[in-house]
């Protein structure tokens, strides 16, 4: 009868170390509002990391962390437009004056 072959023992790998938003949303704890817990500066300085090559990050990590982000901080792209516009009515108005004098 052949000798049956002794397995090793598993070897665990070792685990990922966490991204900056999952331990900055770990270290967070208590009630309150979800996006209380999200520190958003920590995911926009990641970010800004990996735009400057200084810091790797998987195409899922900056996903995640543009959606939450997305989710905590408010949109500016309408007040912005806004703001625009009365800019530019401001002007022609002011135009408008100084051609009546």
């Amino acid at each position: 009868m052949p000798e049956k072959k002794k397995r090793k023992p598993a070897v665990k790998k070792p685990t990922a170390k966490k991204s900056v938003v999952k331990k900055a949303a770990a270290k967070k704890t208590g009630g309150g509002n979800m996006r209380d817990k999200i520190n958003v500066l920590a995911m926009i300085e990641a970010l800004e990391q990996h735009v400057l090559g200084q810091k790797e990050m998987t195409a899922t990590q900056v996903n995640a962390a543009l959606a939450l982000l997305k989710k905590t901080m408010p949109d500016m792209s309408e007040p912005i437009r806004k703001l625009m516009k009365e800019t530019e009515t401001s002007k022609a108005h002011e135009d408008a004056l100084k051609e009546l004098e």
